[in-house]
């Protein structure tokens, strides 16, 4: 909340060191407030009410994505930026109530923390030794890479190809910004649902076909061309399927912590997520520029297809505590 304040205060224009080091530690803090709050869900929730705790999280998510973006737009137009990043500090105060009016979960011992270790053997080493002596460890940390690799290629360009299209900002707003909030938030409730009914090995695997397929319909929009129809149809596909998606992974990487280090695999592992979108998929602007844009769309389904092939390795070789058992 300070962090946010203060950055509110700053002026770029005139100390524009301060304001990227401002800029960097609410950054800094809202990363590790989002392993934290992943952790409480983690350790809060039974294993096959991780889809729906997950589902929850994306709602907030986006809503606080709404009130952080829209809202600070709307509330700029009547009050001045410091007042602007003012509001938008004490909104993190929801956050801070709802927790001081819960309990702590249960703490699940380990070996891990018998007396005589270091903190940095038990917080940092001891995560890592435990999640690479399962059986696999690899192949999965591969899988969490690929699996929303198509995904992750395509939403780098998408605002560039709405534009290049001739889309306006205000269509753009309007269906991908505003219209696709709700659908991925529609997306995010069934894939909770799936997780629940269908187990999350098998809800995976639905959904990240879905969501593969969805760049289709993206290659059939730079057919047609400015279509502010087809774009609501475009957006509802892809952000409904990726919503699904997105709620199913983020199921499998908690059913993978342990519970003794929760925070700390989370972290890991969602990092390892966030590395294909951050750097694996740094080099999508030059293959749309050499394949154009259906090339392009088409090029991004098929590298979807490795983390499929992955995942249906993976359900032969393992189950997790939310799969129902087999009949």
């Amino acid at each position: 909340m300070a962090a946010i304040a203060a950055l509110g205060g700053s002026s770029p224009g005139e100390a524009p060191i301060l304001t990227a080091i401002l800029a960097c530690t609410v950054a800094f803090c809202s990363a590790s407030q989002d392993i934290v709050i992943d952790a409480y869900r983690i350790e809060s929730l039974a294993a096959d009410e991780q889809g729906l705790g997950n589902g929850a999280i994306v709602l907030g998510y986006r809503v606080g994505l709404l009130a952080a973006g829209a809202g600070a737009l709307w509330l700029a137009a009547v009050l001045t930026w410091p007042q602007v990043y003012g509001v938008m500090a004490a909104l993190v105060a929801v956050g801070i109530v709802t927790i001081l009016l819960t309990g702590e979960p249960e703490a699940q011992a380990s070996e891990a923390d018998s007396v005589g270790r270091s903190w940095i053997e038990t917080a940092v080493y001891a995560p890592f030794a435990d999640f690479m002596r399962r059986p696999d460890w690899k192949v999965i940390f591969l899988f969490i890479v690929l699996y929303k690799m198509g995904d992750a290629y395509l939403g780098v360009m998408a605002n560039p190809f709405y534009i290049e299209i001739g889309f306006s900002t205000v269509e753009i707003a309007n269906v991908s910004k505003i219209f696709g909030l709700g659908a991925t938030l529609v997306g995010a409730l069934i894939g909770g649902i799936l997780v629940k009914t269908r187990g999350i090995l098998p809800s995976l695997l639905l959904c990240g076909v879905l969501q593969m397929l969805s760049n289709l319909v993206f290659a059939a929009q730079a057919a047609i061309g400015h279509n502010v129809a087809f774009l609501v149809v475009t957006i509802a596909v892809e952000n409904v399927t990726g919503g699904m998606a997105t709620t199913a992974f983020v199921a499998y990487l908690s059913a993978l912590c342990s519970p003794a280090y929760t925070a700390t695999q989370y972290a890991l592992l969602s990092s390892l997520m966030a590395f294909a979108r951050d750097i694996l998929a740094a080099s999508s602007g030059w293959a749309a520029e050499a394949l154009g844009w259906v090339g392009f769309f088409i090029f991004s389904t098929v590298l979807a297809v490795p983390g499929l092939l992955l995942l249906v390795w993976l359900m032969r070789r393992q189950a997790l505590p939310s799969d129902p058992p087999e009949r």
